[in-house]
């Protein structure tokens, strides 16, 4: 399609400036999960950073595909064999740029890349990746609590998460329901 020098092109043929920050942040958020594991080892292996870059810019082109499991999965093997002590602080903000990654990349699936997102767009996803990034703040204070003081039994761990997953159940329900019911 070409444009003459009277005609304006439109957001429907250019993308939104809200598609570009979505796709920023599938690059980004793997990139400080990857640096914040560098900070909780105290070592790095630029490799698995390298692979981390390339593939979540293929899941920034495509957000469609599959390879954000890819992404977490190196992400995750990296933590699991660099990472040795299971109750860092650490954790939870590897927890959250991987959350942010995952929020990021199922938005982008939802709309094409000239849909302009509206505020109340943002506040959803936004709410759904505050609900992911306290669910495991949560789960990491249950972790810390049950180490400091005994050793953590699989039934109490199991216990506390599946209370953590309700209530963020019955919390994301709470909220589809009241929106879906003011239509």
């Amino acid at each position: 399609m070409t444009i003459d020098g009277n005609e304006q092109p439109t957001l429907r043929h250019q993308p939104d400036r809200s598609a570009f920050v979505l796709r920023s942040l599938i690059v980004l958020s793997p990139l400080a999960a990857v640096g914040i594991t560098w900070l909780a080892a105290d070592r790095s292996l630029p490799g698995v950073a390298v692979l981390v870059v390339l593939l979540a810019g293929a899941c920034a082109i495509r957000p469609q595909s599959h390879l954000g499991v890819l992404v977490v999965a190196a992400i995750a093997i990296q933590w699991l064999a660099m990472v040795h002590n299971h109750t860092t602080p650490w954790s939870i903000g590897a927890a959250a740029a991987l959350t942010v990654f995952h929020a990021a990349q199922a938005a982008a699936t939802v709309a094409p890349t000239t849909a302009a997102w509206t505020p109340a767009m943002w506040r959803r996803w936004s709410r759904r990746a505050a609900a992911l990034v306290i669910a495991s703040a949560a789960t990491w204070i249950i972790v810390a609590l049950t180490n400091a003081h005994q050793p953590a039994t699989g039934t109490v761990l199991l216990t506390a998460s599946l209370l953590v997953l309700a209530t963020g159940a019955v919390w994301a329900g709470h909220g589809n329901i009241r929106s879906h019911t003011s239509k």
